[in-house]
Formats: structure tokens, sequence, C-alpha cells
């Protein structure tokens, strides 16, 4: 897409990196808390840690993925006076800015996966659902439309069917850890 269009993706993506790392507290949230109670035996109180950090990641990334796309044009312009390198920032902030949340969704499952001790299978859920999916997407979708955008809504596509996949796999193994454990 050329070098324009790369320096836009490059600036808009170091903006996303901050609300990346604000999304990342509260998934390193989930599976520190999640570990606890865990290791306690409070699987209540798991479920409603994972509930908060659903909501609260949720809220972060509304609020700083919307507050990239409306001040978007200002932050790109420390990385860039050229209209046209600040119009492809804005084009993907747009996009990925605004649905960054489920990306932080989908970190919460892997982080109260990963609290009760299930590492391996949200690596592979993750691995086939970002990359697996995204690979297809470009040889499928993209193929077809050969566009920015058409790259950059595979992030939020593939972000929600990771999210499902992870949301499930959570669902199986808290059922699976109630009853090896002999919890309601």
């Amino acid at each position: 897409f050329g070098s324009v269009a790369m320096a836009g993706n490059t600036a808009a993506q170091n903006i996303e990196g901050f609300v990346y790392t604000a999304m990342n507290a509260v998934y390193q949230t989930a599976l520190s808390f999640t570990s606890q109670n865990f290791g306690a035996g409070k699987y209540s109180r798991m479920k409603k840690i994972l509930v908060y950090c659903l909501i609260l990641i949720t809220l972060v990334g509304l609020v700083m993925g919307g507050g990239a796309v409306i001040f978007g044009r200002n932050l790109l312009r420390i990385y860039s006076s050229d209209a046209r390198v600040i119009q492809y920032g804005m084009n993907r902030l747009t996009i990925i800015g605004t649905t960054y949340c489920i990306c932080g969704l989908m970190d919460c499952m892997v982080g109260g996966l990963r609290g009760m001790g299930y590492s391996v299978m949200p690596m592979f859920v993750s691995l086939t659902g970002a990359c697996a999916f995204r690979i297809l997407w470009i040889y499928t979708i993209f193929a077809m439309n050969r566009t920015l955008q058409t790259l950059y809504i595979s992030y939020p596509v593939s972000w929600g069917i990771t999210f499902a996949a992870h949301l499930t796999c959570y669902l199986l193994v808290l059922k699976k850890v109630k009853k090896k454990m002999g919890a309601p």
C-alpha cells in the first residue's frame, strides 16, 4: 500500500499501544485475582472477578479507544504532519480504536483461563483465532476486496470469534474444575 500508508498505520499502532497497555492491566488483574481465588477454592468469586474485569475492560477500551479516534488527528500529528499519513492513521484508528474493547474481552478470558492453571488451551485458541483466521481472511475476504479497511476489519472479527471460543473454554473449564473439587 506504499510508504505513506505504512507511516499512517505505524503511527496509529503507536497510539493503540497506549490503549492496549491500559487494557492489559485489566487482563493482568483477571489473571492474578482468578489464580488467588482458584487457589483458595473460592469459585464463585472467580466468576465475579471475570464479570467485573469484562465490564471494566469494555469501559477502558471504549473510552480510550474512542478517545484515540476523537483526538486521533491531533495525536497522529505527533508522528507526522503529512495530511495523507494522518488520514491513513485515522482510517486505522476508526476501525481498530472503536472496536478495541473486543480485544480486551478476549484477553480477559485468557486471564481467567490462565488463572485456573490452563495456559496451553488459550494459547492454541488464540493462535487459531488471531493468526490462522487472519491468514484465511487474507486468502478469501481480502482477496476479493484488497483494501486496508478489509485488512483492518479482520482484527475485530478475529477478536470476536476468539473471545467466543475463549468464553466457551472458560465455562467448560470452570465446570470441570468445580466438579473435580466437589464445589457447588
